[in-house]
């Protein structure tokens, strides 16, 4: 129901604000309403062109998908999470002979067959149990063994903060001699990112989050790529594009293979307690029955066995880490903590297996390169989830992890080089291209997810593009190189440097009916992807000018927040077009990686990482999603 405030706030629209106004109001109280009820619409309050840009963005907000999808009929609206499809690419292979198999046994007269291999989805079984004998000896042990060492290493730190929420006293200090890690209260400094914060505690927006759950995108333009490619089900919920994108990007086989890895990487998903969630008639524990059946696979290639093995041997450690979390929901936090470690190597395996893409680890490179570049793709995650990962205690939130619990801007931007360094020297190797796509997809999918407000959080903190480009961002490190085995920053002195090949490319770019155009130095291999067509303009427009435009004084932050929102979901269909219409080749993956390299360089994430801080508010334990 309302608050007497926001009743109090209705009251003084209606009696002296315009209709404007008041509408804007209306529409952004019947979002928020509707989000906590759970009430599901068909409709708007309108047609497209009328609701387009009727957010009143000095108001109070709603969640990010609400307010992307104001213009588009059946906003609210959920789909079916079907798993039993292959896109249209992979019709008629061995893995769509399967599925057609197993929907025809599981809606026809008979019913999922038995694991034909004797296989088992058991990820409660001992980590080495889990990866069969292909996995442990043969041509594939080295990766194994590696996996087993970072989830044995992962779940030994989640125990131990089990056993911190359940029995410590957080304040304890002394308990930091002896742990592998603990809590501590962020140290706040006297600059801008401690204003963002302070603005946080006051009570911004309401004391509402505007980051969503996992929800579908009813845009046509959306629907309309997921039917030129035969994407259904699942892949209408954009989180999805995790492995309807993300995951084809690495492309680790050139065949229906590839499809299965996707296939594999939904369990990552359940970390968003999908397969037991309630979609329209569907039985909760139906999704997971489906996935299950699909990954049993018969004559399944030794290779495909590995990786699915490495895949379940991760969701030891995320099956026990949501277990944990659904038990702990309850409890309140400050959004004021934060959780620091006592190790590097330690840490960094604990943030590779909470990063979920262990289908695909067997093309990294092996060794601690490999170990790094997982770890990477969620560090990069991290860096735009600060402040809902504060108001929900996000235990394995790596920023925080790296600058020792610190927010003061010094410790940021020295976190944010670092993270750069590591960043390049991934994007440098050749033989870490498999890895360094990963990172690269996992930083598009994060402007396309419909999750985080990441335009929202870039246009209040913008104004310290110039605090990032005093760096030196080019340098070249790994993260031995970058910090101490207890997670002290180093300084690089001695490092090489990244020589970077740019040109000038043109842009055309129209805002509220006002056209701005011009020149930017970009990378020679996103030039040559605009004008060999592989990168449609519109990508760059919206994930490199706008947010110039912005930084230059050209647009206002409203303007800028407004223009975002009207064209996100546009944006997130011209994204999975382009890979897909690609066939997500080599070149179109170095395209990809030069363009969110020149968002690295430009700052741009450390600007939405400060600005989501504006989320640091009281909350409860993994808030952001359901149980």
């Amino acid at each position: 129901m309302l608050s007497l405030k926001s009743l109090a706030s209705l009251w003084r629209l209606c009696w002296c604000g315009t209709t404007k106004v008041v509408e804007g109001y209306l529409t952004s109280t019947v979002f928020v309403l509707k989000a906590i009820l759970g009430v599901e619409t068909p409709d708007t309050l309108g047609d497209s062109d009328k609701c387009q840009g009727k957010v009143d963005y000095d108001l109070p907000l709603p969640e990010v998908a609400d307010r992307v999808h104001t213009a588009w009929k059946g906003q609210g609206r959920t789909i079916p999470l079907d798993v039993l499809w292959t896109r249209k690419s992979a019709e008629n292979s061995p893995l769509a002979k399967h599925i057609t198999a197993v929907k025809e046994g599981q809606y026809g007269t008979g019913s999922i067959a038995p694991y034909r291999e004797g296989w088992t989805y058991k990820p409660a079984l001992g980590v080495s149990e889990l990866l069969g004998p292909e996995g442990q000896s043969g041509r594939f042990s080295k990766w194994s063994r590696e996996l087993v060492e970072m989830t044995e290493n992962g779940i030994s730190v989640l125990r131990e903060i089990m056993r911190f929420r359940e029995n410590a006293d957080m304040s304890d200090t002394t308990l930091r001699k002896s742990s592998k890690v603990w809590t501590q209260k962020v140290i706040i400094g006297e600059d801008r990112v401690g204003d963002i914060l302070r603005k946080a505690r006051e009570g911004a927006n309401g004391n509402h989050s505007t980051k969503s759950k996992v929800v579908c995108c009813p845009s046509p333009a959306y629907t309309e790529v997921m039917d030129e490619f035969g994407l259904r089900g699942v892949a209408a919920y954009p989180v999805f594009l995790g492995s309807w994108w993300m995951a084809l990007l690495l492309h680790d086989f050139d065949d229906w293979r590839l499809d299965y890895l996707c296939i594999l990487d939904y369990s990552y998903f359940f970390e968003y307690n999908v397969d037991s969630a309630r979609i329209m008639s569907q039985s909760p524990s139906s999704l997971k029955k489906e996935i299950m059946a699909v990954w049993d696979m018969p004559e399944l290639p030794e290779e495909l066995r590995v990786r699915r093995s490495h895949m379940v041997c991760d969701m030891a450690f995320f099956e026990l880490k949501r277990a944990h979390e659904a038990s702990v929901r309850a409890q309140t936090t400050d959004g004021l903590t934060a959780w620091v470690h006592a190790d590097r190597d330690t840490w960094r395996d604990f943030k590779a297996v909470d990063a979920g893409g262990f289908a695909h680890f067997l093309s990294f490179v092996a060794g601690i390169p490999g170990r790094d570049d997982m770890m990477l793709s969620g560090l990069v995650n991290d860096w735009v989830d600060l402040g809902p990962d504060l108001r929900f205690e996000e235990c394995n939130q790596s920023v925080f992890a790296l600058t020792r619990g610190s927010l003061a801007l010094a410790d940021m931007l020295s976190c944010y080089e670092r993270t750069v360094w590591m960043l390049n020297a991934s994007f440098d190797s050749k033989e870490r291209h498999v890895g360094f796509m990963t990172i690269a997809g996992a930083c598009i999918w994060e402007l396309c997810n419909h999750r985080q407000d990441v335009w929202r959080y870039y246009s209040l903190a913008f104004n310290l593009s110039s605090s990032v480009q005093a760096l030196n961002l080019y340098k070249i490190g790994d993260l031995a190189e970058c910090y101490t085995s207890n997670l002290e920053p180093k300084l690089l002195s001695t490092a090489k440097e990244l020589d970077i090949p740019r040109r000038n490319q043109s842009y055309r770019v129209s805002v509220d009916g006002t056209e701005y155009t011009g020149t930017i130095m970009l990378h020679t291999t996103v030039c040559n992807a605009v004008e060999s067509g592989i990168l449609p303009e519109s990508i760059i427009n919206y994930q490199i000018v706008l947010p110039l435009l912005l930084r230059r004084g050209e647009i206002d932050a409203n303007t800028f927040l407004s223009h975002m929102d009207r064209h996100y979901c546009t944006h997130a269909a011209e994204i999975t077009r382009s890979g897909h219409a690609n066939d997500f080749s080599y070149q179109y993956g170095r395209a990809i990686a030069a363009l969110v390299m020149e968002e690295w360089w430009s700052g741009l994430y450390f600007i939405i990482g400060v600005g989501s801080l504006i989320e640091a508010q009281p909350g409860h334990i993994a808030g952001d999603r359901p149980h």
